[in-house]
Formats: structure tokens, sequence, C-alpha cells
């Protein structure tokens, strides 16, 4: 079974992902293959983003980057077409190779991880949650946080075209109350 987790930021995604892994799903973090997938693509990133995103090491200078693509949308687009299909790729690979994934994606539905996805679960949590999480997780200031959220606000699951089942997560109680949760609905599937 693959199973996605998708939600807005500082909702509790990766402790999801980590209670599903204890099930014995492998867990498989899109963002880190992101980093991956920028040392993959890095020449493809100099050409299209200059040699001013180009660390003395010849590694991406990922905050000289990020200041390029998060301030332009056009630029934006054209760092996920050339790391996005590397991305999917890599996922794909993993999931050829094991029974029990589970993919921790912010962006799965936009990255068309859904489709290899039997289930997919939405965590989500209130916005003053989210807002303290990501003070004491991110430590970045407040506006930044602020405006990270705000640009979230209308993401919903409900968005997106999926074959897969899309289950809910309130995310606000312990970790063992939501593990109950979890473990409920994916005994339900078998």
């Amino acid at each position: 079974m693959v199973i996605g987790v998708a939600g807005k930021t500082c909702a509790g995604k990766n402790v999801i992902a980590k209670n599903i892994e204890k099930l014995g799903y492998s867990h498989v973090d899109v963002d880190q293959l992101g980093h991956i997938a920028l040392d993959n693509e890095k020449e493809r990133l100099f050409e299209t983003f200059g040699r001013g995103i180009r660390n003395a090491d010849g590694s991406v200078n990922r905050k000289a980057l990020g200041a390029i693509v998060f301030s332009d949308p056009e630029e934006k687009k054209k760092l996920e077409s050339i790391v996005h299909p590397e991305m999917v790729r890599m996922v794909e690979d993993i999931i050829a190779e094991r029974q029990n994934v589970v993919i921790n994606a912010a962006i799965l539905f936009e990255m068309k991880l859904d489709r290899l996805c039997d289930i997919v679960f939405w965590v989500d949590a209130p916005v003053i949650v989210r807002f303290f999480r990501g003070l004491k997780r991110d430590k970045v200031g407040a506006w930044a946080l602020f405006k990270r959220i705000w640009a979230q606000r209308k993401m919903n699951p409900n968005d997106f075209a999926s074959d897969a089942d899309i289950f809910t997560i309130s995310n606000i109680g312990s970790s063992e109350k939501t593990a109950e949760k979890i473990v409920k609905i994916l005994e339900k599937r078998k």
C-alpha cells in the first residue's frame, strides 16, 4: 500500500508520516528528495538561474535560489519544471522497490504524487496552532511565518481531483490519539 501525507505548513505532516512509518512503512520525505534533485540537476539550474546560485564548492546555494524563485512565480515554475520530474522519478523508483510506502509531501497533489497513492491523509490543524508550531520549529520571524500561512489559506484537499481516498486528520491532540485515528482508518482498508 502507498500512503500519501499532505497538508498545510506546520499542520504536523512529519508526525503523521512517522506514526505511519512505525506501522512498517518506508518513509519517503519528498523535501529531502528535493535536495538530492537540486544536486542532480545543478548544471541545468546554473544555466537557468545563473552562476549567482553556485556555491564555491559547486553546490547549489539554496538561499540564493530561494530569493529568486520565491519573489517571482514564473521563476518558481522554471525551478519546478526542472526538479519536480526528478523528484517524481525518485519516488516512483522507491515505490517499485518496496511494498509499503508513506510519501510525505507538502505539495503531494501539485506534484501529482497522489496518483501513486491508495490513501492520502490530509493533515490539518487550526491556524493558531500551526502559527505557534512554526515559530517554535522554523525559527523564523512572525511576519515571514504569517505570510507563509496566509499564502496557503485557501489550500484544501477538495481542490484537487484525485483517485486516492482522502482522509482529513485533525492533528491537535496527542501523538497517541492521532496514531489511533490512523490505525483505525488503515484497519478498515485491509
